[in-house]
């Protein structure tokens, strides 16, 4: 994978958000311009707009960048979430009508409906990201928590002034909806930093940086129309696409159990190149990590698994990380930037389903008779105490 250059767009506003704050010259307190902008956002009853999201890890060799068409309707009958939207990309359309939840893919053709909507199932949705409905839900709270830093400042974009608010969270950020803070597992400063329109009051960029790294989330919001046409009233139900499309069932995915055997695989060592099955290592407990590049939580658990390598691969521990997803030089540069120690393998992803893989990292620890000990997250001190046991 060829090194990426930063968008010069991305790098020239950091630069001048960065190097042109200037004190705020209102009369207004800080906090009531956060108050300002939250009451604007709580007066939006439709909104249309182009939303832009882009992440960008420089640690990671990683930049992406997708766009699309957003609708928002925020009227009251809209009770199950708050609103109900439409996104369309290039990879397809997103609807939620305040009843079901259905996404079309353009790739296959398909269209995905989920009719018993919960919170919960809006978290990983791309259009929902640091959006304007994260906004809208999470300002009210940023003003009310007194414990939080918070500043507003004066800044200008090309020669246009615009006003940065900036509010600081420790080792939370928040969710998609802006419903509540999510929290993380190790100690990280987030620096939430909103561009809000002078004329409009209505925010055109939301960054978000970490103390001590130089990666950068931002979505941007250009185009903004208050109050736009409305789509069309059919194009709200599942049903006016399923000529179109076909339906798609999503099956539920879970982790497989303790007690089971470990299904047997053949898959590649990245480094020699050779195959290497989990049967060879029968008579020797196994500990598979499933990993993917770009995961921040994969990254911290690599000096945790080095060391379980180091303490227990000369007693007949083997360590195998399995990523089916990166490509091969992307696992060497990742094996060669943090300095992992143990064997990274790669090959058929149907490894993943047999183990019922859907989220990164994932451990399965496996006796020496091959039998599942321990299948979830990375907790260093239970499987310290399983793999001292079974040696």
């Amino acid at each position: 994978m060829k090194n990426f250059c930063y968008p010069f767009r991305l790098t020239l506003l950091l630069f001048v958000v960065i190097s042109t704050e200037i004190s705020a010259g209102t009369p207004e307190n800080e906090l009531n311009i956060f108050r300002k902008l939250s009451g604007k956002l709580q007066s939006v009853k439709t909104i249309a707009y182009h939303y832009t999201r882009e992440f960008t890890y420089p640690a990671e060799d990683y930049h992406n960048k997708s766009e699309g068409e957003m609708y928002v309707d925020f009227s009251k009958d809209n009770d199950l979430a708050g609103f109900r939207y439409q996104y369309r990309d290039e990879t397809g359309l997103s609807v939620f009508n305040n009843t079901e939840l259905f996404e079309t893919s353009e790739e296959d053709r398909t269209i995905h409906i989920k009719n018993k909507v919960v919170l919960a199932d809006f978290e990983g949705l791309s259009a929902l990201y640091n959006s304007i409905i994260t906004l809208r839900n999470v300002l009210p709270a940023v003003i009310s928590d007194q414990s939080m830093v918070k500043q507003v400042k004066d800044t200008l974009i090309g020669k246009k002034p615009y006003y940065l608010l900036n509010f600081q969270t420790q080792d939370r950020y928040p969710d998609y909806l802006g419903k509540r803070f999510k929290l993380t597992t190790e100690k990280i400063t987030f620096y939430n930093k909103i561009i809000v329109d002078k004329k409009s009051f209505l925010p055109v960029s939301y960054i978000q940086l970490k103390r001590g790294s130089r990666d950068v989330n931002r979505t941007d919001f250009s185009h903004m129309v208050l109050n736009p046409a409305e789509p069309k009233e059919n194009s709200w139900y599942y049903s006016t696409y399923l000529k179109e499309y076909k339906e798609k069932k999503k099956e539920s995915v879970k982790l497989i159990d303790t007690g089971q055997v470990a299904p047997d695989f053949t898959l590649v060592h990245n480094e020699t190149g050779e195959k290497v099955s989990l049967q060879q290592f029968r008579g020797h407990p196994v500990l598979l990590e499933f990993w993917i590049r770009n995961c921040s939580y994969c990254i911290k658990a690599v000096p945790e698994l080095n060391t379980l390598n180091t303490r227990y691969g000369v007693s007949g521990l083997k360590v195998l990380a399995i990523n089916t997803t990166d490509s091969q030089q992307a696992i060497h540069q990742f094996v060669d930037r943090h300095k992992v120690s143990y064997d990274t393998l790669n090959g058929d992803a149907s490894v993943n389903e047999n183990y019922g893989v859907s989220a990164f990292p994932q451990i399965i620890l496996i006796d020496k008779q091959g039998v599942i000990l321990y299948s979830g997250d990375l907790n260093i001190s239970v499987l310290d105490a399983m793999i001292g046991k079974n040696l």
